[in-house]
C-alpha cells in the first residue's frame, strides 16, 4: 500500500535584510528559507524541536540543496513553502520543496537532499524504520 507523505507548510513575509539592490530576493537567501522552513515543519508537524532533535540517536544534515528559480520573490511579499519527504534511499531522504506567493504561482522549487548521520558514530547510515514512519500520514 502506497504511504502518503506528509506535507510541511509554512508561511514567510520575505526580509529586507534577503533583498539585493533590485528588490529581489538575494539568491543565497532561498536556501534559508528552505532550510529554516524545514526546521519549523519538523517542530510544528514531528515535534522534533531543536532540543527533541538533540535528544535523537541521530542528526539529519543537509548534504545537497538544488534550487530551481522560476520567478523573484520580491520585499515584503509574503511567500508559502511547502515540502514532502519524495524518498528515502539508504542515508539520504529526497525532498521536495516548492515556494510560491499569495496567488499560487511558482516562485521556485527545489531537492533537498538531507543525509542520516549516526549520533555515536558520527558517519552516515540509512534511515531506519522508525525515523522514515514520521514522515507519512498515520
Amino acid at each position: 500500500m502506497e504511504k502518503t507523505p506528509l506535507v510541511f507548510k509554512t508561511t514567510h513575509r520575505i526580509r529586507f535584510s534577503d533583498l539585493d539592490p533590485y528588490d529581489h530576493m538575494r539568491t543565497a537567501a532561498y536556501a534559508a528559507y528552505f532550510v529554516d522552513h524545514r526546521m519549523e515543519g519538523l517542530s510544528d508537524n514531528i515535534g522534533w524541536d531543536l532540543k527533541a532533535m538533540e535528544a535523537l540517536p541521530f542528526m539529519a544534515w543537509v548534504r545537497r540543496i538544488e534550487i530551481d528559480f522560476v520567478r523573484p520573490a520580491l520585499g515584503d511579499q509574503k511567500v508559502t513553502i511547502t515540502s514532502f519527504v519524495r524518498e528515502f534511499r539508504g542515508p539520504d531522504a529526497h525532498i521536495e520543496c516548492r515556494m510560491t506567493d499569495e496567488g499560487g504561482k511558482e516562485l521556485a522549487h527545489c531537492i533537498m537532499i538531507v543525509a542520516y548521520v549516526d549520533r555515536a558514530t558520527k558517519r552516515a547510515a540509512d534511515w531506519t524504520p522508525d525515523a522514515m514512519a514520521q514522515f507519512y500520514e498515520d
